[in-house]
Order: C-alpha cells, then structure tokens, then sequence
C-alpha cells in the first residue's frame, strides 16, 4: 500500500468556482492502494459534487492496479455458451443496454464504433455480438498490457489517456461507460469525444447518479459509488445533460440502469465503519471484488441487488447508474 498519494486542489468542472463544501469523505475500500483520506465536495455556485483534493494525474498507475476489475473481466467473444452463468447474466444485462443507442444507427449497413477506457475489451465484444458482421470495434486504454489483451480480443486499441491520443479517423459511435467521472478535465474529455464523432453519429455516456435515494441515504460516505479515489465528478440528470450540451451535442434521451455493484461496494463500506465482530463478517460478506467472480455467491450478490434497483426504479423512477445518449449534428 502506497502512502501519501500526491493530490491536486481543483475548481469546479462546470462553472469554474473554487467555493465549495464537504459532503463526504472516505478512504480507498476497494483496493486499499492508499490510507489517504479524501473530501468530496459540492460546489456552492452550481451545485456539481466533486472530488477535492484528487490525486494527481502522476498517481494514474497507482489508483488503477493491475487487479482493477475493469482490466479483469473475462472476454465474451464469440458468444461461447460454456462461460460461466453469472458472466453470461451479467453480459445478458449489459447487451439489452448497448442495443439501445445502436437504434439510432439502424440505417448505416457498418458501424464503427470506440470504447474509451475500453479495459480489456469485454464491452467491445457485446457490441459485436449485438450487430455480429457489422461493427468494427476500436478502443482507448490506458494500460499496454491491457490493450494487449483486447488486441487478442480482435479489436483495435490505442495506447494512453483519450486526452492525448491521436485518432486518425472519425466514429459512428464513442462509448464512455463508467468514464466520464474518472477524468481530470469532463468538458474537454467530451469535446474530444465530440470531435471524434462523424455527423450524426451517437455518444454514450454512462455515470453513477447521485439523484437517487440510495445516494441521499448514505451520502456522508459509504456510498459505494463514490469508489474513491478514483472517481472524481459526480452527476446527476441535469448536470450530465448539461454536460454533453456545453460540448454541442443534441440530447436524445437518458435512462437508468440496476448497478448491483454500487449496493455491494455501499454494504461493504458500511460493515468497514461498524467495525466488531458483525463489522468484520460484513466486509468479508459483501467483499468489493467478489461480485465479479464466479460462484454461488456472486449470482446471489448480483439477482439481489438487480432485483432491489429495479423496484427503485419502478418506484422512484431512477437508480444510482444513467446512460445518457446524445447525437452530434449533421454537418
């Protein structure tokens, strides 16, 4: 574990104000690659929530080790029946997601499509898989030994961070799932993504939500979402949809999507801060990795927290993970 993470003070994102308040804090809970505290923080002019300080962009590699889950999980490819049955649950889950912005492409006979932040391409073979011959897939990553295993993959990855890539040509559609909030600079991370749009191509963006109740609930810290400290922004509806406009993009729609992961990370965290006997069973009981293995107890861990978001939603008609879809205009 390395100590004292070199951290940056920052304004906000959105409107460039440097006043703000505390609303949170924690530790890292997932991977333990700190015991550094963090702030997060709302600001008092527009009301974005933020982390403040973060690390510095230096500490990249460490607060994404070579065990980040994302960088970890098992390649589709070829829709192979004998993975096991919570991997195919949960690509089951992710596949209805992805086909909904290709509606919007249902004209165009090919499709290219970028990922960012792409791990180790799992996301990339669903949208094969959606359209099978007519997507070629590319991806951005920020780890060469992951991109090697997209390669593998069959797609077509570039190396370093999505602010300093050069991409030679133009996409149908860039995908940033699970992104956005991990970023230095959100607004010029859009508007590169818009640049790398062909007319009327699609944008995805998928981000936690903090307009939920499970966030008003545990919001003082052992929200799960908060995944510090990597996640540096936290949106909302609003703030999102402004987000994807200030960059020129035409909002199509926003949807929301059960994040089983966030209840185990929550619990997790809770347990952690009860401490004891019951404490020390609780980590062990919702241990923030277990829900990306295999097992009994990941598909139990997965149909019940699924199961728990989708009554949220039907009830208060959001949950604490959006996808919002935005089209750049035909030039």
């Amino acid at each position: 574990m390395k100590a004292n993470i070199q951290k940056v003070l920052v304004a906000c994102s959105q409107c460039g104000a440097r006043d703000s308040r505390p609303i949170a804090s924690g530790r890292d809970r997932e991977y333990e690659c700190s015991p550094d505290a963090f702030t997060v923080v709302e600001c008092e002019t527009c009301g974005l929530r933020y982390l403040n300080p973060r690390p510095d962009i230096s500490e990249l590699d460490t607060i994404y080790p070579s065990s980040y889950h994302a960088y970890n999980i098992r390649p589709v490819a070829g829709g192979d029946d004998r993975r096991p049955l919570l991997t195919r649950l949960r690509h089951h889950l992710y596949s209805r997601r992805f086909r909904r912005p290709l509606r919007y492409l249902n004209d165009l006979p090919s499709l290219e499509v970028l990922d960012v932040g792409c791990g180790d391409g799992w996301q990339l073979d669903l949208y094969k898989l959606a359209r099978p011959g007519r997507i070629a897939t590319y991806g951005v990553e920020i780890r060469e030994d992951v991109c090697d295993i997209a390669r593998a993959n069959g797609h077509k990855v570039f190396f370093g961070r999505f602010e300093e890539v050069e991409l030679a040509q133009r996409f149908d559609l860039v995908n940033l799932s699970q992104v956005i909030e991990h970023v230095a600079d959100p607004r010029a991370f859009v508007m590169k993504a818009r640049e790398a749009l062909k007319p009327g191509g699609i944008f995805v963006l998928e981000t936690p939500n903090t307009d939920t109740w499970d966030w008003k609930w545990f919001r003082a810290g052992a929200w799960g979402a908060y995944h510090i400290p990597r996640h540096w922004t936290f949106y909302d509806a609003r703030s999102i949809r402004r987000l994807g406009e200030s960059a020129g993009l035409e909002f199509c729609e926003l949807t929301f999507h059960p994040a089983p992961v966030h209840w185990v990370w929550t619990l997790h965290n809770l347990s952690l801060a009860r401490g004891g006997v019951l404490g020390a069973m609780g980590a062990k009981l919702f241990a923030p990795m277990d829900i990306f293995g295999g097992g009994l107890k990941a598909f139990i861990m997965l149909s019940t927290f699924t199961a728990l978001d989708l009554a949220l939603l039907a009830v208060s008609g959001r949950t604490s993970n959006m996808m919002a879809i935005f089209r750049r205009a035909a030039d």
